[in-house]
């Protein structure tokens, strides 16, 4: 009988831990389990990592913003202000394009200050870039009522994914391909076609925005996704 796989947990971390105590094993076993809890720890590492990029990227983006608002030095920099600040610090991969992301990101996403411990700016919501209205009546009540918690974003999305998400100008298509990125497990490179495709645009939901809630939950259990049988019924076609 299979050992019982229990949960080692440690600051969000957690490996696979079996009891191996009572029960006799093969070097296979042996093999086998080592190699399991390498791949659980290096695959654990990594998500650790993406989500501490992601909220140093928002934070950076934060601070990046409340200094070109409120920075007692800021017009000395100006239009120049992100080139100096990547020669200045001078770290790999903090570049003048990485800091411009980070700046829309923390634009875009305000909701990503509930991963922190304590608010940060009581303000945050103001910081969100003007959104243009297509005179439907549910525009802006829509683009409050569907926003993906920031909890879940971290959780799940990588920045590279987040990136290609924020090139897109509207928030409810925003929201779909969080959505359907999410649930379809997408990895950047297909998230990067189906918004090539605009798949949004040939759900209808661009045109139809009052249906993205019954899109949402419908495809709660039909996902859109590359090899899903599902979305032959739902004639979305990849």
């Amino acid at each position: 009988m299979a050992n019982e796989v229990k949960r080692y947990l440690h600051d969000g971390m957690e490996l696979p831990f079996e009891d191996w105590s009572k029960t006799l094993h093969s070097f296979n076993d042996l093999a086998s389990i080592v190699q399991t809890t390498h791949d659980a720890a290096q695959s654990s590492a990594v998500k650790a990592i993406n989500r501490m990029q992601t909220m140093r990227n928002w934070l950076i983006g934060y601070y990046i913003v409340e200094f070109e608002q409120h920075g007692k030095d800021r017009a000395e920099y100006g239009t120049q202000l992100l080139k100096k600040l990547e020669e200045r610090v001078d770290r790999k991969g903090l570049t003048t394009t990485l800091f411009k992301w980070a700046r829309k990101f923390y634009r875009l996403y305000p909701q990503m200050m509930e991963n922190l411990p304590i608010p940060i700016c009581a303000t945050v919501m103001h910081q969100l870039q003007p959104i243009e209205n297509k005179e439907d009546t549910i525009g802006a009540s829509m683009t409050h009522q569907f926003v993906t918690p920031g909890k879940t974003i971290i959780s799940h999305l990588s920045f590279t994914h987040l990136r290609e998400i924020m090139t897109l100008d509207d928030p409810l298509a925003r929201y779909f391909y969080e959505q359907e990125c999410i649930k379809c497990t997408w990895s950047v490179r297909e998230l990067r076609r189906q918004i090539s495709t605009n798949l949004y645009v040939r759900a209808g939901i661009s045109a139809n925005p009052e249906k993205l809630p019954a899109w949402i939950i419908t495809s709660s259990f039909l996902p859109i996704c590359c090899n899903c049988p599902t979305k032959r019924r739902l004639r979305i076609f990849c």
